[in-house]
């Protein structure tokens, strides 16, 4: 069972998603907010959600402010999935660079919010078809001058392909808490806030080429 959070100003929408996302069987909502400042009132470290979802334009405290806060407060364990009408880059590029883990569109169906939701919650991170072509064509931050050695890279191309840290494991032969160290040392070597960070970096760096 995914535990969600709901950040979401629009209080007749904000219901339907919890209708629509309670109903499914892998998922149960476990905070509901009206805006950021709502979000972090009402937190507790000792049962925090797996994966919250975050709109954009909100009263008090918008999208990329709460992401931000958020990642200051309790750092990079709970997956933030970032939600909007828009998807202009400088919309999608805000919310990934305050720290968030994905970003779906609210015109998204059912089924991609869903595989969103579980693909953010195993992997880390989650890019759709839209949000590839974005990554593909705009202009990203500058690189880190470190460099990744080989096995570093060859985890990172599989980590683009969203596989999650049991998967690269079998697939390498090497232990899960390996590969999770793996994935830490590459976050705090390429100085980036986390999954979707190294992905971009991957991109950037021509390791990794998306298709839109």
């Amino acid at each position: 069972m995914i535990k969600l959070g709901i950040v979401e100003d629009h209080r007749i929408l904000r219901t339907a998603m919890v209708n629509l996302l309670n109903d499914h069987d892998d998922f149960e909502i476990t905070i509901e907010a009206g805006n950021g400042e709502v979000l972090m009132d009402l937190l507790d470290r000792s049962s925090l959600p797996d994966v919250i979802l975050v709109d954009v334009e909100m009263p008090v405290m918008d999208g990329p402010a709460t992401v931000k806060k958020y990642r200051s407060l309790y750092g990079n364990e709970v997956k933030l999935l970032g939600l909007s009408v828009h998807k202009e880059p400088r919309v999608v590029n805000e919310m990934i660079q305050n720290g968030a883990n994905g970003f779906v569109t609210k015109a998204a169906s059912s089924l991609e919010l869903f595989q969103a939701i579980i693909t953010v919650y195993n992997s880390g991170f989650y890019v759709s078809r839209d949000i590839a072509s974005y990554l593909k064509s705009t202009d990203l931050p500058r690189l880190s001058d470190q460099k990744l050695n080989p096995k570093e890279e060859r985890i990172l191309k599989l980590i683009c392909e969203q596989k999650t840290n049991e998967q690269i494991a079998q697939q390498l032969k090497l232990s899960r808490n390996t590969v999770n160290t793996y994935r830490t040392r590459m976050i705090e070597k390429l100085q980036v806030k986390n999954t979707v960070g190294l992905v971009l970096y991957a991109i950037k760096s021509g390791l990794y080429w998306v298709e839109s």
